[in-house]
């Protein structure tokens, strides 16, 4: 398992939390041992809201998370509902998948979405030769696993912590996309869309949380989904921080007309 500074916080808290109950916790303990606060005073999170908007930067969020999710995440959830040993935990899993699918609207598919913010960022993409896309490539090798090998618990222990990390990264993403006024509103529809629903999602990682058994070969599994799933998240960040540090000083658009929001 990677470990970070965002994993160290969710391994302290799994840590006590063992000795508290003597042993591996129920799952609802789960969404407890998240950190959440490490992920908004990430380095990535603290160097960008300490500075004027960096358009560079959220082209370099975007484009990875797009990368390391777009091609993956209705196959994992779709998996994990094929996987589902109880039809209520699938049917938790099935909304999630509904929602990311647009609801049946194919221009409103998350993907779709998703893409078009990380189009709408292009003028800011770097113009150098560098590939960029190892970021979202080990995200996705990480992910991949837990959502399609192994015991099918795996795969709600990750998607638990998945949704609590993803609703406090949207918001942080959120919070940089308004401090600036160069995009057009119709290519902020994903990251409006994500701030409220992953709330929503966080309500179904609770119910999640409180359907798996209590049985020890399912909590080891559930747990070890969450704390292998937080890790690779925590990665992640670390990953884009280092493309940020070595993005050029002036990568892409306009220096000169460029109005954004100290």
């Amino acid at each position: 398992m990677m470990m970070t500074q965002t994993s160290a916080g969710f391994e302290s808290s799994y840590e006590a939390r063992r000795a508290e109950w003597g042993g591996l916790p129920p799952a609802s303990e789960i969404i407890r041992c998240c950190p959440v606060e490490g992920v908004a005073e990430h380095p990535l999170f603290a160097s960008l809201r300490n500075n004027p908007v960096a358009m560079p930067a959220l082209w370099a969020l975007g484009a990875k998370t797009h990368a390391g999710i777009s091609p993956n995440f209705v196959r994992w959830l779709a998996t994990t509902i094929a996987r589902a040993p109880d039809r209520h935990i699938a049917c938790l899993v099935a909304k999630q998948l509904f929602d990311e699918l647009g609801n049946g609207r194919p221009e409103r598919v998350h993907a779709t979405l998703l893409e078009n913010f990380v189009r709408s960022l292009e003028p800011w993409q770097p113009l150098d030769e560098a590939d960029r896309t190892w970021a979202g490539r080990r995200l996705a090798a990480a992910t991949t696993p837990l959502f399609e090998q192994g015991h099918p618990f795996t795969a709600i222990g990750a998607l638990i912590v998945a949704e609590v990390f993803a609703k406090e990264m949207d918001r942080c993403l959120g919070e940089e996309v308004r401090r600036q006024n160069l995009l057009a509103e119709d290519a902020l529809t994903w990251i409006r869309l994500h701030e409220v629903l992953e709330i929503e999602h966080c309500e179904d990682s609770g119910e999640l949380a409180a359907l798996v058994p209590k049985q020890a070969e399912v909590l080891r599994a559930t747990w070890e989904g969450a704390r292998s799933q937080w890790a690779a998240l925590g990665q992640f960040l670390d990953d884009v921080k280092t493309i940020v540090d070595e993005l050029p000083a002036a990568s892409g658009g306009n220096q000169a007309t460029r109005r954004v929001i100290q």
